[in-house]
C-alpha cells in the first residue's frame, strides 16, 4: 500500500486533474486511510468556504466606455526640425569656397646660405654597476610572500583583497573582507612590490 498522500495530490484529487489510475488508487486509500480522509474533509471544506466567499462578492459594474488614448502632440516639432535642417544645408551651399593658394617666391630672391651645425660629441653608453661597500652587510634576499593568516576558523569562499595600513598608516597589509564585510585573513606587505618587508 502506497504511503499517505499529499495534500497537492488530494487537492488535483478533488478537482479531478488526475490521471485516471491515480484518481482510482487515491479513492481506494482514502476508503482505508483515516488521516487522509480527514484531509480531504479539511479540503473540501475549505474549497466551500472559498466558493462560498466568491459568490458573496459583488458584481463587476459594466464598463460604461472604454478610456481614450491620451492624444499625440501635434508635429509642429518636426517641420522645425525640417526647416532648420534645410536652412543649414542652403547656408553650406551659399557659403564661399576656400581655396588652398600656395605662396610662390619670386624668381629673383636669393636662396638662403645653409647653416652648418657642428658635429654632437659621440657619448657612451653609461653602465651602471653595483658595488658593494667595503665592510657593508651582505644584501639579503627579500622572502617569499607567505599565504595570508586566517582570522576566524571559517573557510574563505569569496572576497575582496583591500589594502590597509597598520601601526598608524606606516605598515601595509591586505585584508580579504568577506562578502558579509568581516575581515577574514591578514598579510603584511611593502608599500610597492606586494613583498614582505
Amino acid at each position: 500500500m502506497k504511503p499517505c498522500w499529499s495534500e497537492g495530490e488530494l487537492r488535483a484529487y478533488l478537482d479531478g486533474e488526475l490521471p485516471t489510475r491515480d484518481m482510482e488508487r487515491v479513492a481506494a486509500h482514502l476508503k482505508d486511510c483515516a488521516v487522509c480522509g480527514a484531509l480531504r474533509a479539511e479540503l473540501e471544506g475549505r474549497a466551500e468556504r472559498v466558493s462560498g466567499l466568491l459568490e458573496a462578492l459583488p458584481e463587476p459594474e459594466p464598463v460604461a466606455h472604454l478610456p481614450r488614448a491620451p492624444q499625440r502632440a501635434p508635429a509642429g516639432w518636426r517641420w522645425a526640425a525640417v526647416a532648420l535642417a534645410a536652412s543649414l544645408a542652403l547656408a553650406l551651399a551659399l557659403l564661399p569656397k576656400r581655396t588652398n593658394q600656395a605662396a610662390v617666391a619670386p624668381a629673383h630672391a636669393p636662396k638662403p646660405a645653409a647653416i652648418a651645425l657642428p658635429a654632437p660629441p659621440p657619448v657612451a653608453p653609461a653602465i651602471i654597476r653595483r658595488v658593494p661597500r667595503k665592510g657593508a652587510a651582505p644584501v639579503k634576499l627579500k622572502p617569499k610572500i607567505e599565504s595570508y593568516i586566517a582570522l576566524d576558523d571559517e573557510p574563505i569562499e569569496t572576497g575582496l583583497v583591500v589594502r590597509v595600513g597598520l601601526n598608524g598608516g606606516r605598515v601595509p597589509a591586505d585584508v580579504i573582507v568577506g562578502p558579509d564585510g568581516r575581515a577574514r585573513a591578514i598579510r603584511l606587505v611593502s608599500d610597492t612590490s606586494g613583498e614582505l618587508k
